[in-house]
């Protein structure tokens, strides 16, 4: 598997809560929720070092047994990550930092996948059907509000992130495709993912482009399109931390 990657911040006055860790066989994408302000995380470390932490455990585990579940592998990244806080933090915060997780595997066999929040992983098959793995949940929320946020996370009735609750795991999505028919596949943030979701782009526009000027073509597409899209016509950041890794099999 050959990988290429892009991964910039939304602006270069702050610091970027996206993360990549790639090798041959495994790529990991994470996603860290920004902190909303006046929130008590009751966390001393920060998005930034959640991601961090979190994603050379994740390598860690998969590093040590690469044939293991990813359900398994992303339920005890989280479990070694709270580990890591140590006594400083308090773990039963529900605002305690927080990421998104995607992970493809390049094994044998098969290219495995999972994704944990509102990141997605695409995979096309040699007769171009694609897999999509895109976990949407944030887009029905009943209420978006600081309070309402903070409640809905890791609950089945809003959406489930990789934070305090090992459990989270188990809501993730995951699947396989034979390695014999994979050709090529994407990994996203919502910083990219918002060309499909916000500005019409298809799944496979954005592993053409990717596939023909590399990922920070994407990259380059979407702060165009937020650059001319009105103020106020769509909720959320108008920038936001972007990443996008191509894989070719």
């Amino acid at each position: 598997m050959e990988v290429g990657y892009t991964c910039q911040a939304a602006s270069s006055l702050r610091a970027n809560d996206d993360f990549v860790l790639a090798t041959e066989r495994f790529v990991i994408v994470l996603d860290g929720a920004t902190a909303a302000v006046g929130v008590e995380s009751g966390c001393v470390h920060g998005v930034p070092w959640l991601v961090a932490r979190l994603g050379v455990n994740l390598a860690g585990l998969l590093v040590r047994d690469f044939g293991a579940g990813l359900v398994d592998v992303l339920r005890g990244g989280i479990v070694a990550t709270m580990r890591d806080h140590g006594d400083g933090c308090d773990l039963r915060n529900p605002d305690s930092p927080s990421t998104t997780v995607a992970i493809l595997r390049c094994g044998a066999e098969f290219v495995d996948y999972i994704v944990l929040g509102d990141s997605a992983v695409v995979v096309e098959r040699g007769d171009g059907e694609l897999v999509v793995a895109h976990d949407d949940r944030t887009a029905y929320l009943t209420d978006r509000s600081v309070e309402g946020v903070s409640r809905l996370r890791n609950t089945d009735e809003g959406f489930w992130v990789a934070s305090n609750r090992p459990e989270a795991a188990d809501k993730a999505i995951a699947g396989s495709v034979p390695l014999a028919d994979v050709t090529r596949a994407a990994l996203m943030t919502d910083g990219v993912t918002r060309l499909v979701e916000r500005y019409g782009r298809s799944w496979l526009d954005l592993l053409e482009r990717m596939d023909e000027h590399g990922p920070r073509a994407v990259v380059a597409d979407v702060r165009a399109e937020e650059l001319a899209s009105p103020p106020g016509a769509y909720r959320g950041k108008l920038h936001d931390d972007a990443t996008a890794v191509f894989c070719r099999f």
